[in-house]
């Protein structure tokens, strides 16, 4: 996954490729910043970023199906130390998009990151959003936890079993137990905890969608001449 490292800022980095730069984008509550390396960025609230970048081709499976973009996900996941929570496939004008969402932990909290990529003429689009924890960390978790063993769905064993596993790979064990999907980190408890980071960057991911499926245009530029 040694492309990763070209979506961070780089000191000899110019600015974002034009492909990049062309790109019409707002999102309420989210303001612009000044670009960082070959990113643009948008801060929001509690600390949370969202950034723009391309990658070349053939540094991303161009046409993957749905478990090997849950494979490539899992494989990017683990490299950043983390654990993966969910990825998907999306039909977009240009290909087959993908979509997930990872985390890791970041003492004494979490921090989770979606991406999205997105394919463009000569390699790819790629959209991140990273919010971590703060304040009080855990609460999700342990509401959810405790609604369980009331309700008598999980007793010790199971709890140890079900709690923390891969989405797509129970047998997985990659990484630390600890940065696994929880059952918590579904996406039917985010109604309830709204300004829980994993909500917020579903909502993000959920704006920057319908902004893909709206811009068929976005993804005809291309990269190859930047």
């Amino acid at each position: 996954m040694s492309w990763w490292k070209k979506l961070w800022p780089a000191s000899q980095a110019s600015g974002p490729p034009e492909v990049v730069q062309r790109v019409r984008f707002s999102i309420s509550g989210w303001e612009e910043r000044e670009p960082s390396g070959r990113m643009r960025v948008w801060s929001g609230s509690h600390g949370s970023v969202l950034s723009l970048s391309a990658l070349g081709k053939g540094e991303w499976p161009a046409t993957p199906t749905e478990s090997e973009a849950q494979h490539q996900a899992r494989l990017l996941a683990m490299d950043r130390g983390g654990g993966l929570i969910e990825a998907e496939t999306l039909t977009c004008s240009m290909g087959t998009a993908v979509c997930l969402i990872y985390k890791r932990l970041q003492m004494p909290a979490y921090v989770y990151t979606g991406m999205f990529i997105v394919p463009a003429r000569g390699g790819f689009l790629v959209w991140t959003i990273v919010a971590g924890e703060c304040g009080t960390t855990g609460v999700r978790e342990a509401v959810v936890t405790a609604e369980l063993m009331n309700a008598g769905r999980f007793g010790i064993q199971e709890y140890e079993r079900l709690w923390a596993r891969d989405p797509y790979d129970p047998t997985y064990a990659g990484v630390d137990r600890s940065v696994l999907r929880f059952i918590s980190d579904d996406e039917s408890y985010d109604n309830r905890f709204p300004e829980h980071p994993l909500s917020r960057v579903r909502q993000v991911m959920a704006e920057v969608r319908n902004w893909i499926q709206s811009n068929p245009q976005a993804g005809r530029q291309n990269l190859g001449k930047e």
